[in-house]
This record gives structure tokens, sequence and C-alpha cells, in this order.
């Protein structure tokens, strides 16, 4: 009488099938969580473009009109120069900068209405053509 061999993963390959399976579903679901984190790190071009337009508007300022200053000295200038509304939305004009004086706070809300100002700009000159 011949006894067929049996092995003993034979006798345990239905359950590792599974496990396999699991782990495969479950590293699918894993990435799919994570894949939205992963592609909003990228920085969209109209971004980069609108960073570009502040930017130059900041260089101009800074080597044109203020340029006779020197850079701690120049804050309140390339400021005012940069935008006058903002300047005095962001109260730079009650509250100047003392020499080399950082203000984060106020610096951030300052870029942020540039920014803004540059896209009422830039969507008046589109309705215009």
């Amino acid at each position: 009488m011949v006894v067929p061999k049996t092995s003993t993963l034979e006798i345990t390959t239905p359950t590792s099938r599974w496990v396999a399976l699991l782990s495969k579903i479950l590293l699918v679901v894993l990435i799919l969580f994570l894949l939205p984190e992963l592609v909003s790190a990228k920085p969209k071009k109209k971004n980069r473009a609108l960073e570009n337009l502040y930017n130059a508007r900041i260089t101009h300022c800074e080597t044109g009109e203020c340029g006779h200053l020197i850079l701690e000295e120049s804050m309140n200038c390339v400021t005012k120069c940069v935008s006058e509304q903002c300047y005095k939305e962001v109260k730079y004009d009650e509250e100047p900068l003392e020499d080399g004086e950082v203000d984060m706070n106020r610096a951030i809300l300052f870029a942020q209405c540039v920014r803004n100002e540059i896209l009422k700009e830039r969507a008046r000159g589109r309705t215009r053509k």
C-alpha cells in the first residue's frame, strides 16, 4: 500500500493564503489613506507663479526705491513700497518696525494681503481683455 506524501505546507496553505490576501488588502488600504497626503504635498504651479510675482515686487523695492538703505533699516520702506494698502491694513503705518525688528505675525498677514492683491489685479486684467 502506498501512502501519499503530505507536507505540512499543504495543510496550512489555505490559512497562509488568507493571511497573504488579508495583508495585501491592508497594504492597499494603507496606501489609499496615505496617498492624499503625499499628493497634496506637491506645490502648485499657480502658487509658484504668485510667489515669483510677490518676490519680484520685494526685489524691485529693495533695489529701487529703498536701495539706498541697509537691509535692517529698509523693512518699513520695502513694505510700504510693495503695497501701501497692505502696509496700512497690517498697521505698519500705526506701529512701524524698529530697525532690525522682525514681526512674523504681521509679516505673514502682509504677505497674504499682497498675494491677494496680486490675484485681484490678475483677475481685473483678465476681465478687461
